[in-house]
């Protein structure tokens, strides 16, 4: 995308400047809305989960399906780097049957890249670091509407701020850099974004199921302000819609208290500024995680902490990892 980017800014400068000006600017905006709204997508904790080690699961499986993983989109995985600190509060409304949920968040998605921008002869590379940091803040209200049924309606609020640090360390792409500074590399930008989802859960054999089917549909819109370029001149929008089942079950109490075992498998369909961004309009993932309840042992803003593995198939980012997990629920 960086290099495509960087192709447009060239001939409008020096062949079109009049006339690619508008195609130009909607790159740019297309670029951005996408990275506003594809950060939300991978620090939302169900979504993609990020890891310490990445893997290729057709090695340990013996299968050579390029939906599964291989070695591009590993090395695409241990480009990008995530952080997420989610903390909830929660508190009956009513009877019981109700349940006000309240949350905050600080995440951040980074990704780094060593590439020539222009080729050259050189052996240097220059460096292209792009990250978004987001603030978060909202509620959500559940409602138990009998033993089988859960309905859940919340809104979120993000603050985000997308920067952009590029080193040019050749010839070639030094002489490109007064054309593209401030426009496409070496600026910052900030945004707030809306997100209100809905969800609906099944619990498969009624209270206390230790199966669950779950959808859940998220909408995101935003704009950008404080702005000096048109070009960055942004209002993201994106949806998208998980349907999947989620095992649970605390056997390990028996042994090991305080301890739970979860699995769960996903289809995720996107749309508007997430349509494009990870490849595909839809994608699966399948996960294991081994949790450790620690609320008793009265760790500031840490109720549980964890290790899983996860697998996603069918986008970009294909492939398998091993995950740390906290504040799962």
């Amino acid at each position: 995308m960086f290099q495509r980017l960087c192709i447009t800014v060239i001939l409008s400068s020096f062949c079109l400047p009049a006339i690619a000006a508008t195609p130009l600017e909607r790159v740019i905006r297309l670029s951005l809305a996408e990275s506003y709204t594809t950060a939300i997508l991978l620090t939302g904790g169900n979504a993609v989960r990020f890891g310490f080690w990445d893997f290729d699961p057709n090695s340990f499986v013996g299968l050579e399906d390029d939906n599964l993983g291989g070695l591009e989109a590993q090395e695409l995985r241990q480009r990008i780097s995530t952080l997420s600190l989610p903390y909830t509060w929660s508190t009956p409304l009513g009877e019981g049957s109700n349940t006000l949920v309240l949350g905050a968040k600080a995440s951040f998605l980074g990704q780094k890249q060593e590439t020539q921008i222009v080729s050259s002869n050189r052996s240097a590379k220059d460096t292209i670091v792009s990250d978004v940091t987001t603030l978060t803040l909202g509620g959500e209200l559940r409602h138990r509407a009998n033993d089988h049924i859960g309905l859940a309606a919340g809104l979120n609020m993000h603050w985000q701020r997308y920067n952009n640090d590029t080193d040019f360390n050749t010839p070639e792409s030094q002489a490109l850099a007064p054309l593209t500074d401030g426009l496409l590399t070496n600026y910052t930008a900030n945004a707030w974004q809306a997100e209100p989802h809905l969800r609906a859960t099944w619990y498969v054999g009624g209270r206390g199921a230790e199966v669950k089917l779950i959808s859940d549909i998220h909408y995101m819109r935003g704009r950008t302000f404080d702005t000096s370029n048109p070009a960055h001149e942004v209002q993201p929008e994106a949806w998208y819609w998980s349907n999947g089942a989620r095992w649970r079950h605390p056997y390990l109490t028996r042994f090991l208290p305080g301890q739970n075992v979860w699995m769960q498998a996903t289809r995720y369909d996107l749309g508007g500024d997430l349509g494009d961004s990870l490849g595909n309009h839809y994608y699966y993932e399948a996960g294991v995680g081994w949790l450790l309840d620690l609320r008793k042992a009265n760790i500031p803003f840490v109720d549980n902490i964890g290790i899983g593995i996860n697998l996603n198939y069918g986008s970009v980012l294909r492939g398998g990892t091993l995950i740390l997990l906290l504040n799962e629920e």
